[in-house]
């Protein structure tokens, strides 16, 4: 199509796409033109990062076909598009850690002399001048790693910028940034749209959308559903357009002891960590499944670290349990309180891979097994192991097993075994189906609601909408670092959750 305002640069059609024996896109038409800025919007999994790999060259369509200016162009590599000043900043943050900012900008685009040498001073004033620009407080020396991930992502969208791009995507590129910063990002989207440059915005924040774009293209399961100028839509129509049509499966009965009850399990009072969430408040009762969700960098990782003692950060506010306050930044008294934590990366900090299910499930609770001299009770960790993986209908070999023999879906059940044993008051679930797959997910949300049946207190921490309205009693919605508001009892609906997630408000139940 082509759209007022500018020429046509690049148009998609019919591109399909499979991983395994997932369809991840499914005969998409995509156009961007010169000066106008195209929203791409839709839920986790819809295909938006997919196809914007495929523009970018980072992935080859199993069909359909790609016109430049058009000319029909197939790339072989992402190299091949950039030579093509097509221009992508990433959702995962891809600069070189141990080079400074200004060799980050400039990388494969620096001044040189004639035999090939860098001008590293002439590459220092132009980054200077870049960030200058742009209102970056940041020395072009300074290394990569030191900064902070809202600075880094500045200096990505800077780097982009500094290719002089004819099509630029940016996928969440405000995701992790201040509120003056999207400021920046926003005004800087709209000047180099002014400039003739064909942008791609890929956004949950649905009000950003609505404010910068032109156009809006909505995906759902790989598939447009929806395509057209922004201002003949409404933010109401695009979140329908994205959840769809589907229904929904029967929630968990609710286990919540009766609201008179003394005191609540768990109260967090004015929980605020250092440049991340703000004066966090609720509380939890036994047997409660209460959500928390929002869009990546409203605060939600932060959070269940934070709850748990292990945020790394300055810590304010308080966490009691059972109206004894906790030690703050302090994980071992988290755990001895009675608070354990799954966290949402299961190989880097969660299952030992080298080690075996014995290994992994019996290491919070060695004590249990220690006998006068110290020495351990392996029949025991032994016998131990075995009930929790026949409890938890663990596929394994065996508790001799290492825990890199099996699948994701067991190694995650292998988590929520070692920390079951040690017998939690208030279990904290950071993303618990991540990196499964379908039947695994469904093993584990029964699992969850077995635990809350049992009277304890989950706090399920998660951007799965499914997951929220099939488990969750309550759900907290945070927006940039803040609780919003919450949702219960009918209220916790796919919809309501995403406009919450996506706009940074909870709108009113129709009337």
């Amino acid at each position: 199509m082509a759209e007022e305002g500018g020429a046509v640069l690049l148009q998609c059609r019919g591109l399909s796409r499979s991983f395994a024996a997932v369809r991840a896109l499914r005969g998409v038409d995509f156009s961007i033109a010169a000066g106008r800025v195209r929203g791409l919007v839709g839920e986790n999994g819809a295909g938006k990062s997919t196809l914007a790999k495929i523009i970018a060259g980072v992935h080859a369509p199993d069909a359909g076909t790609i016109e430049l200016e058009g000319r029909p162009v197939r790339f072989a590599g992402a190299e091949r598009a950039l030579q093509q000043r097509i221009v992508t900043v990433h959702q995962d943050i891809n600069l070189v850690q141990t080079m400074s900012v200004s060799e980050n900008i400039l990388l494969n685009n620096e001044p040189t002399y004639r035999l090939g040498i860098i001008r590293r001073k002439a590459m220092r004033a132009a980054a200077r001048s870049l960030l200058e620009k742009y209102e970056i407080a940041v020395d072009p020396d300074e290394t990569v790693s030191a900064l902070a991930n809202d600075i880094k992502k500045m200096v990505q969208i800077v780097k982009a910028v500094s290719l002089e791009p004819r099509i630029l995507i940016l996928d969440e590129p405000t995701s992790s940034l201040t509120d003056s910063q999207v400021r920046v990002a926003l005004r800087l989207i709209r000047q180099l749209a002014s400039q003739g440059v064909g942008l791609v915005l890929i956004s949950h924040y649905l009000a950003e959308i609505f404010e910068v774009c032109d156009d809006l293209t909505v995906m759902r399961d790989g598939e447009v559903v929806a395509d057209g100028p922004v201002n003949e839509t409404t933010l109401p129509k695009v979140v329908t357009q994205m959840v769809g049509r589907k229904v929904e499966t029967s929630r968990r009965a609710a286990h919540v002891r009766a609201s008179n009850e003394v005191s609540p399990l768990m109260t967090v009072e004015n929980l605020s960590l250092s440049g991340l969430s703000q004066n966090v408040s609720f509380s939890l009762r036994s047997g409660e499944v209460l959500g928390v969700t929002g869009l990546a960098g409203s605060g939600l990782r932060e959070l269940s670290k934070g709850l748990f003692g292990a945020a790394g950060r300055e810590t304010s506010g308080r966490i009691l349990v059972g109206g004894v306050p906790v030690p703050a930044r302090d994980p071992a008294a988290s755990l001895k309180s009675g608070i354990a934590l799954l966290t949402n990366d299961r190989l880097g900090e969660g299952i030992l891979q080298s080690f075996t299910l014995v290994e992994n499930i019996c290491l919070p609770i060695l004590s249990r097994f220690s006998g006068p001299r110290g020495a351990l009770d392996f029949a025991e960790m032994k016998r131990t192991t075995e009930k929790s993986i026949q409890r938890l209908r663990v596929n394994a070999p065996g508790p001799s097993a290492l825990a890199r023999q099996l699948s994701g879906g067991n190694q995650q059940k292998v988590l929520f075994a070692k920390w079951l044993e040690t017998k939690p008051k208030i279990f904290v679930m950071d993303e618990p189906t991540i990196g499964v797959d379908v039947g695994a997910k469904e093993e584990i949300r029964r699992i969850i609601d077995e635990i809350a049946s049992a009277g304890v207190g989950v706090v399920l921490v998660t951007t799965e909408l499914d997951e929220l309205v099939l488990l969750c009693d309550r759900v907290l919605v945070m927006f940039r670092g803040a609780v919003i508001g919450e949702l219960s009892g009918e209220a916790v609906n796919r919809e309501r959750i995403l406009h919450a997630a996506a706009c940074g408000e909870i709108r009113a139940a129709a009337a």
